[in-house]
């Protein structure tokens, strides 16, 4: 199971990041299996008629895949910045409409036919998430989580291995975290959403293996995105990249392949 909260700060600090970074967040951040939505659409049956809420939107990359299915969507977004590129980026979609809203906090007597969260799911409050997205899907009515994790694969091991020791002498507070990254065998063990509450009947994960080629400069883009690395010190995480950056460019011929798994919980209303 996902830890909700990284050592390096609480979620609400975590969460507050993305924000800052919107644009390259938009430009680097991966999207998702095509087969995942496919999946998602195919399990829930949504269609034309359907009511769709998404949680924490970024900049609309899932929002598109769906919208191109003229679905009708609201989609949430905590930050001001990201929820801008989103309306950019959706703007020919008319059944598509972006709130900045805080999920935790926000109030509405709207029901659905599925909620989805897409590498979202964790930055909502756990003691409350299940029991207020069941009070907003109708009968029936279903919940769909997903998320990229990186993984461990073949392809990129060199590559996380030999970054071991940068990651232990300049930020040891993320080495662990690091270290511990699963194999595509048990990801599913390790990374799974156990939604407990009762109101859902869990279906098993389903697991989409994939990978992408990064450049020096593409993958040190790509971690500025991300919310742990953020939190560091600037001199830290400056040095941070350009340690990294040079050992892409020198032991690894200027690209590496970095492994990811998307993992899709899917549950449906009780």
């Amino acid at each position: 199971m996902p830890r909700e909260i990284h050592s390096i700060g609480t979620r609400h600090e975590l969460r507050s990041t993305f924000d800052r970074v919107a644009e390259q967040y938009d430009a680097n951040r991966p999207s998702y299996p095509p087969a995942v939505f496919e999946d998602v659409i195919r399990i829930s049956g949504v269609d034309g008629k359907s009511h769709l809420l998404e949680i924490g939107c970024g900049t609309g990359h899932a929002t598109q895949v769906f919208a191109e299915r003229s679905l009708c969507i609201h989609a949430i977004e905590l930050g001001e910045h990201m929820a801008d590129l989103a309306r950019r980026r959706l703007a020919r979609f008319p059944r598509v409409s972006v709130e900045v809203a805080d999920f935790d906090r926000r109030t509405t007597n709207g029901r659905y036919d599925l909620v989805y969260a897409a590498t979202a799911w964790h930055w909502l409050d756990p003691a409350t998430r299940e029991q207020k997205i069941a009070s907003l899907l109708r009968p029936s009515g279903w919940l769909a989580i997903w998320r990229n994790q990186h993984i461990r694969n073949g392809s990129s091991d060199d590559f996380v291995d030999a970054t071991e020791q940068t990651y232990a002498h300049l930020v040891p507070e993320l080495a662990l975290e690091r270290g511990r990254l699963p194999s595509a065998a048990d990801v599913v063990a390790t990374t799974r959403y156990d939604i407990t509450s009762g109101l859902f009947a869990e279906q098993e994960p389903r697991v989409y293996c994939w990978r992408r080629a990064y450049s020096s400069a593409e993958y040190v883009a790509m971690l500025n995105t991300h919310s742990d690395h953020q939190l560091l010190p600037d001199d830290r995480r400056d040095q941070l990249f350009t340690e990294l950056a040079a050992l892409i460019d020198t032991r690894f011929r200027g690209s590496v392949i970095k492994d990811y798994a998307a993992i899709l919980q899917m549950a449906q209303l009780a």
